[in-house]
């Protein structure tokens, strides 16, 4: 891709005042709901600033590395979360329930939810844990739900979470911290996050907010305002990050990217961005490897993809899950589908 030094500063300066005006735009709001799909609303930037993403709404042919398949509906009105299940299936939660689907889309079963889920965490072969607001349930497949976590402190909104043996690792937008609950009570017993002399602090200007485990035993955190995944230890040492700030198709554009991301079996990363819609991979230290859909493939509204670039309260994102056999699921909160991508060759971990 042919690299352009004006584009390159106007990309800056752009996410610059669109980080300005998202934040204006999220304090007026206060964690309106993400489950919804919101319409465009006047951006909260001078129409002096509003700046054009035209030229990288088609993505280069050469960098995609998938090929779309058939759309997978999910009978949702709305859609929030996906997520891998043991034997070749996936879960979707939305409106105030959930769907087990088997590899080819078909409903296996479905069950109710008290309240519409935020995040959803499949933690073991028998345990699906659905986080709302400000608590978490622990459900086995059957639906029948086992244990409840406490209510958490006030201003919490719960936005993704992750687990080992001992804990869970719950991400709060509201008070911009991680959470390390015990992992059979639920109860906080300990936290990170706020800035200080080692720790750069959270910025959450929009209810995206997602971590995991990986495979090392760190964490692999999103800073969503600073445009970057994050890298800590198991009690909240920052160890790095990477990521840059831009409209190129290999940093992260808006005020507040990645919204999603999953990790591959190498180490590697596939990332989601909203407002100017895009699902590409990324290797373990956050080298750009190719596209698996642009924004071509995946935005019908394009007044609707700018105004979400210029004000984070305005559209949403596009959660996304990776099958053993390399094929990725992203969920389409517009469609109410689940759009699955599968690798056109082998992907190479060492690319």
């Amino acid at each position: 891709m042919k690299k352009n030094s004006e584009v390159a500063r106007r990309g800056l300066l752009g996410a610059g005042l669109v980080g300005l005006g998202g934040a204006v735009g999220w304090f007026a709001r206060k964690f309106q709901s993400p489950s919804q799909v919101r319409k465009p609303v006047p951006t909260a930037l001078d129409s002096r600033f509003v700046y054009d993403i035209s030229e990288f709404e088609t993505t280069d042919p050469e960098l995609l590395l998938y090929d779309p398949g058939e759309q997978m509906p999910t009978g949702f009105e709305r859609v929030k979360r996906i997520e891998t299940a043991p034997g070749d299936r996936f879960l979707v939660a939305g409106d105030r329930g959930l769907k087990l689907f088997n590899t080819n889309g078909s409903v296996e079963a479905e069950f109710s939810l008290p309240a519409a889920p935020h995040s959803l965490l499949v933690a073991g072969d028998d345990e699906i844990v659905v986080g709302f607001g400000k608590e978490f349930a622990v459900y086995d497949f059957d639906g029948t739900e086992k244990w409840r976590s406490p209510k958490f402190p006030q201003r919490s909104y719960l936005t993704s979470m992750a687990s080992t043996d001992d804990v869970f690792y719950v991400t709060d937008g509201g008070n911009r911290e991680v959470l390390i609950c015990d992992r059979r009570k639920g109860e906080i017993v300990d936290r990170f996050g706020k800035k200080d002399d080692t720790n750069p602090g959270f910025a959450v200007p929009s209810p995206y907010f997602d971590l995991t485990v990986a495979a090392d035993g760190n964490l692999r955190v999103v800073n969503p305002g600073r445009l970057r995944v994050e890298t800590y230890t198991p009690d909240g040492r920052f160890q790095g990050a990477w990521g840059k700030p831009g409209l190129q198709v290999d940093k992260f554009c808006g005020c507040c990217n990645p919204v999603y991301f999953t990790m591959a079996p190498d180490g590697g990363f596939i990332t989601s961005e909203k407002g100017l819609a895009r699902v590409n991979l990324y290797g373990p230290d956050g080298e750009f490897r190719g596209a698996v859909a642009g924004p071509e493939t995946l935005v019908d509204d394009k007044e609707l993809a700018k105004r979400a670039c210029a004000d984070c309260s305005v559209g949403a994102g596009f959660d996304v899950a990776l099958e053993s056999s390399g094929r990725v699921l992203v969920l389409d909160p517009f469609r109410m589908v689940v759009r699955p991508f599968t690798p056109k060759e082998k992907i190479d971990a060492n690319t």
